[in-house]
């Protein structure tokens, strides 16, 4: 459980900085600050746990503060001004391509699909990975 200690305190640092610094980061670096970072410190999370229970409780636990990283950044984002800046310089419009970024990021849809995305995903491999154990148990390579 040390572990989702640690990743709630890199959680904490992440929006802080991120908030600090989103003026200075493309579209791409945000879905990978937002969106990618957080899948991979979950999963990460999730696998170094020693038992299946711990799993089970960090695959729950770890999207609850990956939910609350994303509402502190936005939050952060929202009341220091540069979340409608980051929009202004971000949305994209051109005969190829629409790039449009929410003006409303803590808008019930959004919140619900950034749950989705991560609890969904984080049970997935949590349930993914317990199958292909129970597999393998018994198995004996030469």
């Amino acid at each position: 459980m040390t572990l989702l200690l640690i990743a709630a305190m890199i959680y904490a640092v992440l929006a802080f900085a991120g908030s600090q610094f989103l003026l200075a980061l493309s579209a791409p670096a945000f879905a990978l600050l937002v969106y990618i970072f957080p899948l991979i410190l979950n999963f990460l999370v999730t696998k170094m746990q020693k038992n299946d229970t711990q799993k089970l409780i960090a695959s729950l636990v770890s999207p609850i503060l990956t939910v609350l990283f994303y509402v502190g950044f936005v939050s952060l984002s929202l009341s220091s001004g540069a979340w409608s800046k980051f929009v202004e310089a971000n949305n994209v419009a051109n005969s190829s391509i629409i790039l449009e970024i929410t003006t409303t990021p803590l808008d019930a849809s959004q919140l619900i699909f950034v749950s989705l995305v991560f609890f969904g995903i984080s049970l997935a491999t949590y349930f993914i990975s317990k199958a292909s154990l129970s597999k393998n148990r018994g198995v004996q390579h030469a």
